[in-house]
Formats: C-alpha cells, structure tokens, sequence
C-alpha cells in the first residue's frame, strides 16, 4: 500500500483503459452522500451483478433481473476521452494498487489463491502449506498468491476480493456463448430427467453406465447429470486460505460462478491442489473427487438462488 505512484502518463494500463474503471467513471456522481469507499463498492457491485450478458433464465441470476440492462463491452470498447487528473486521484487510485491492476489487465485470470489470515504465528504456516507447492501448476503462476496482510486480510468475509479485483469474474474472451449453450443443453437433460425418469436420460450416459440397473442407475444418472448442470455454470475457481486452513494444512478449493457465488467446494489435503490447473486446462476437473465429493454452495441448494438447476426442486414442480 506504500506504493510510490509514477507520473500519470507513466502508468500502464493507462489509467480508464480497463471496463471496470471505465464503469466506475462512466457512473461515477461527484455529488453523492455517499464516501468515495461506499460509491465505488456499491458500482463494482452492480458491474458485478449485471453479469456479461442478460440472463438466458430468470431464476439463474434473479438478482440482476431489475438492474438497468447494459453491455460491458460497449463499456470496455467505448471511445470515452481518458479520465482527468482530479479522477484518477480521487476515483481510480485509491480503489487498488498498481500490482492489483496488473493483475486485473491480464483479463480472464479466473483464479487466485487467496490467504486471507494474517494472525500472529500464521506466517509459518502459510510457509508451510506454499512451501512445495508450485504456483504455476496450481493456479497459473505466483502472481496469482493474493499475500498481504493490507490488502487481503478479509477474514471469514472473502468474497470482499472481488471489490478490488472483479476481473476474476470476466468471462473468458470468446467462451461465453458456448456456456450458455452447455447450460442450456444441462437444463434440457436435467429437465428432461427430472420429467420422464431414466427412460429420458441421454442415450450415451447410459450407455456408458450400462452395468448399472435399477435404483443405482437412477442414482448414478442423477448425479451425473446433477453434476453436469452445475459445472455448467462454473466460471473458475480459488485456492482459498484462510484460519482454518493455516490451523490445520488444509486449504479450500473453491468453484465460482459468474457473479462470485460458490458452486462447489471442499477442504483438501495440502497438495492436492497442487495441480488443479492442469485439470481446469485440459477440462477435466468434472472428474476429480475434489469437484465430485465437494459441497454444493449455499445458493446451489433447495432455497438457494439457483434452486432451478437441481433435481429435487425440479421433480416437486
């Protein structure tokens, strides 16, 4: 945070190139009540909220559904003039640091590990849970360790990361039309279950499931398709470390969606994160027990806001 920051011509990316100061400008009211801290929370926040794109299924990101509809990238194409001395100052320098901003540049980081502990004593653990592990494998380099006690001391609250670092929401360049495509094709086959039992079910998942029969060829299918649905809607993943984990060696691993919300998650053993990112390249990460046995995030459950994409609200509709 004691950055000492270079002339404003010297900065690169040049200060409003990127779509989220570019939001932030473009929506910024110098007359509001609100600390400069409060206004610029609460626009990322929207930034967020409005997603990519609209929606393709209302109860997908109900939370969007009343916000005024807008393109990112007319946003991040716009030919604005680029944001004046008194904006820089006040709007865009005090949000991050500089090494925050490289970070967001690179655009469709989609994951980090994120330590969010910084207790006195917890700088050995954390040695000791990074020691043998080899950033690049595991979350695709060590710009990616999220390390300061200044910056990233969120405690149990941290979802607070993509206040400064939306970025790691963005949609991969090129790659959003074919998600919405498997999403739609993991909702018709989940529907299509959910309606007409295993008889519905996809003709190559039960051939590939042929020694089941019975009750655990119902429940095989439905986890498979269960599955499906929600990697679907997984737009990366975080190592997370937080007290627990420095206490006891055993980070989290976090699926994310495209607003920030957990899909999955589960506590693992201190290393076998090492090489999530060689699953998430070569799209194997549906296979790994770290994603099969993981916990459904709270909004991925019965009462949750993407109650919609799960079998047993499906089948009681």
């Amino acid at each position: 945070m004691n950055e000492s920051p270079p002339a404003i011509d010297d900065v690169d990316p040049p200060w409003g190139s990127l779509a989220t100061e570019k939001y932030l400008l473009q929506r910024w009211n110098p007359d509001s009540s609100e600390s400069p801290d409060q206004q610029r929370k609460r626009l990322i926040r929207e930034y967020i909220k409005a997603g990519p794109e609209r929606p393709v299924r209302g109860f997908l990101f109900p939370v969007v559904r009343h916000l005024p509809i807008l393109s990112l990238d007319l946003i991040a194409n716009s030919s604005t003039e680029g944001p004046t001395a008194a904006q820089i100052s006040s709007i865009l320098e005090p949000w991050r640091t500089l090494d925050q901003r490289e970070i967001a540049r690179a655009g469709s980081i989609a994951t980090v590990w994120l330590r969010t502990c910084y207790s006195p004593g917890t700088d050995e653990k954390h040695d000791e849970i990074v020691g043998n592990i080899d950033m690049e494998l595991a979350v695709d380099g060590e710009d990616q360790l999220l390390n300061d006690p200044d910056l990233y001391n969120f405690g149990a609250n941290w979802q607070q990361v993509f206040d400064v670092l939306p970025e790691l929401l963005e949609p991969q360049e090129g790659n959003w039309d074919v998600k919405k495509e498997l999403q739609r094709q993991a909702m018709e086959a989940l529907v299509a279950f959910a309606e007409g039992g295993v008889s519905r079910a996809p003709s190559d998942l039960l051939k590939n499931l042929s020694n089941y029969q019975g009750k655990e060829l119902e429940d095989a299918v439905a986890d498979v398709l269960q599955s499906e649905a929600h990697a679907a809607h997984v737009h990366g993943f975080m190592v997370l470390e937080d007290e627990e984990a420095l206490n006891t060696g055993r980070p989290i691993l976090i699926f994310l969606d495209v607003l920030g919300r957990v899909v999955r998650s589960q506590r693992v053993e201190n290393g076998d994160e090492a090489n999530i990112m060689g699953f998430w390249e070569r799209c194997s990460w549906r296979e790994i027990s770290q994603w099969e046995d993981a916990e459904w995030g709270e909004d991925y459950k019965i009462g949750g806001a993407c109650e919609g994409l799960l079998l047993e609200k499906l089948k009681s509709t």
